[in-house]
């Protein structure tokens, strides 16, 4: 009897295992698809390409894009990318990403490289890389994504960018945001000066 015991023990477990994981990949079938507004530049600023990149890291985002643009004339052009706004992988293996932090950047006469940190929103596909390339926008119109940017709007998420970035995947890959979560995310130390 202590042998079955043990088998109907492990297998609880098994089962409590399977469950756990079949519950995260609840939306694995209903991969994320990017769905808003559209989201334009401002007209001097000319927008060459926006490629994945791992060569740089940020405060602002667990991942980083590179954009590349220069201004239309010879004047410096300044524009700020709003939270919430997504770059749609153009490769379906690869994961659509959102800007959670508001990103302020200005652009010269020359091609200038903006360094943008994101979060994926399609756990089960590849991280971008050099070789993948986005389009810009649009802008989310899904509900939670712009929940967690309001919440981290002006929140210091240095230190969290898991906790961030697992948010994201709950509610793009998963069940959705659980109160826990969102208490968590609100308890997040403020940014110097707000």
């Amino acid at each position: 009897m202590s042998s079955l015991g043990a088998r109907w023990s492990s297998a609880r477990v098994l089962i409590l295992i399977l469950l756990f994981v079949a519950c995260d990949l609840y939306n694995f079938n209903n991969d994320f698809t990017p769905t808003g507004t559209p989201f334009n530049l401002n007209s001097g600023i000319n927008l060459i390409a926006i490629a994945g990149d791992r060569r740089h890291f940020t405060d602002n985002g667990l991942f980083t894009v590179a954009m590349v643009c220069r201004t239309t004339g010879s004047a410096t052009v300044a524009d700020t990318l709003p939270p919430g706004l997504l770059f749609t992988s153009r490769r379906n293996s690869t994961q659509h990403i959102i800007v959670l932090k508001e990103h302020r950047f200005t652009v010269g006469a020359s091609n200038t490289t903006v360094i943008v940190g994101v979060f994926c929103c399609n756990r089960y596909r590849q991280i971008p890389t050099e070789s993948d390339t986005f389009d810009l926008g649009p802008f989310t119109d899904n509900y939670e994504l712009r929940q967690v940017a309001d919440i981290v709007r002006n929140k210091n998420i240095a230190n969290d960018l898991g906790l961030v970035q697992r948010a994201v995947w709950m509610i793009t890959d998963s069940t959705g945001l659980n109160q826990a979560y969102i208490d968590s995310l609100n308890a997040l130390p403020g940014e110097s000066g707000s």
